[in-house]
């Protein structure tokens, strides 16, 4: 065993004074090891940076939201929807009032949208003193819509009942219109046209936090809220209204059982038959992202640990060097009476030592870099524990294939040629 131990000890040895011996060449061969490792240290800590964002803005921005649509959706729009869908009768103002008098502690409100989502659709005309905004995002709402979804307003105020119900032409306007529109003028209290009619600015949202997902930063900008009575009396072609409610917390599927109760009732929908509409919960849209999340990191990491591979040849290459330089020692070894397992370890460990050193360095330049991001960029970048110990071992499992076939070369040499430099 002590044996062993001083053996183990001087092969360690022998590669840092081979390291130091030949710093370039070390440095060069380290090289495809160290950004392979870092790659995928860096690629897990953006991964957890995004999921924990993702996690954060659901929490901070729709909790215990459903939104009760005509079609399946996951989120505003994800998908297409289907043929039977297409001719589901759609939800009404008359349900939004159903569903608002319910004996339940909850926020109600209907929704009109005349705009897209995404950066093509029927968007609505905005333009004021010839300045037109670009692609504007239309949502008639009820007064109480910024205690359903998180509504920040930075100047000014939301929409009144009062303004609601006697129909005025008020609105609430995203930063990044009131910019467009205004640029360092002041909008309160100013008159916007939309699709031809004057609309009174009487409030502006917040800047979007700048740590939105799948564009909703952009989205928050582009944004504007008008009376829901409003918009279906400008808009009468609108005929889909989407019904936002808010649960208290713990009490979301109760109340989606009882909404889901009063809807298929006044939708006459038998009792062995499914629903006629969507059920869509807040949550669902960042459930996608996160999977969207995994399977960056299914085809992400294995790209990075391929570059790993390719540090692998030349930790090979640097092996099978050190196999020629070293024959003369390899000679006396084996005539000492090292046996060909000896000299076959030696190599391995080496090669594995050499790549391990490269793979502590990627995931320390790993660690630097997520640190630049967290506090530099207010990323919350996190190196996960995964990505260490497949980056450590990858690299250690890549020298040690690296390093077999050379070590096999130098446990084959005869003791004499070898000696002799042959």
């Amino acid at each position: 065993m002590i044996l062993h131990k001083q053996l183990l000890l001087d092969i360690v040895l022998t590669v840092f004074d081979s390291l130091r011996a030949h710093k370039l060449r070390s440095a060069l061969t380290l090289l495809g090891v160290i950004i392979g490792t870092s790659v995928v240290v860096m690629v897990g800590a953006v991964l957890t940076g995004l999921s924990a964002r993702v996690a954060a803005i659901s929490e901070r921005s729709a909790p215990n939201v459903i939104y009760f649509t005509r079609e399946e959706k996951i989120g505003p729009s994800f998908r297409t929807p289907s043929a039977e869908e297409r001719q589901r009768k759609n939800l009404t103002y008359d349900d939004a009032l159903a569903v608002a008098s319910l004996d339940l502690p909850l926020y109600v409100s209907p929704q009109k949208i005349r705009g897209s989502y995404g950066p093509t659709g029927d968007k609505p005309t905005m333009t004021y003193a010839g300045r037109e905004a670009i692609n504007p995002l239309l949502l008639g709402v009820w007064e109480n819509f910024p205690d359903i979804v998180s509504v920040r307003v930075e100047k000014g105020r939301f929409f009144t009942a009062n303004e609601r119900e006697t129909r005025s032409q008020v609105c609430v306007i995203g930063n990044g219109l009131a910019k467009q529109l205004f640029e360092e003028g002041n909008p309160l209290d100013q008159e916007v046209r939309l699709d031809g009619r004057l609309y009174r600015v009487v409030g502006v949202l917040e800047s979007a936090s700048g740590e939105g997902v799948i564009g909703s930063d952009e989205l928050d900008e582009r944004i504007l809220y008008a009376p829901f009575e409003t918009v279906a009396k400008q808009y009468p072609e609108i005929e889909s209204t989407v019904i936002v409610v808010r649960a208290p917390a713990g009490k979301i599927d109760p109340v989606i059982e009882q909404v889901t109760t009063t809807l298929r009732v006044r939708r006459n929908v038998s009792p062995s038959a499914p629903n006629n509409f969507g059920v869509n919960r807040a949550e669902q849209v960042f459930e996608v992202v996160q999977q969207i999340i995994l399977g960056l990191a299914a085809v992400v990491v294995p790209i990075a640990l391929a570059g790993l591979v390719v540090g692998g040849v030349g930790v090979m290459n640097i092996m099978l060097v050190s196999v020629t330089e070293r024959s003369s020692e390899i000679g006396i070894r084996r005539a000492l009476g090292a046996r060909k397992r000896d000299v076959l370890a030696q190599f391995l460990i080496e090669a594995i030592i050499l790549t391990g050193v490269g793979g502590l360095t990627g995931i320390l330049v790993g660690f630097i870099f997520a640190f630049i991001i967290q506090f530099l960029v207010n990323f919350p970048a996190a190196v996960p524990l995964w990505a260490i110990v497949v980056g450590f071992f990858t690299s250690a499992s890549v020298g040690m294939i690296a390093g077999m076939w050379p070590a096999i070369r130098a446990a084959r040499l005869d003791p004499v040629a070898a000696i002799r430099g042959d």
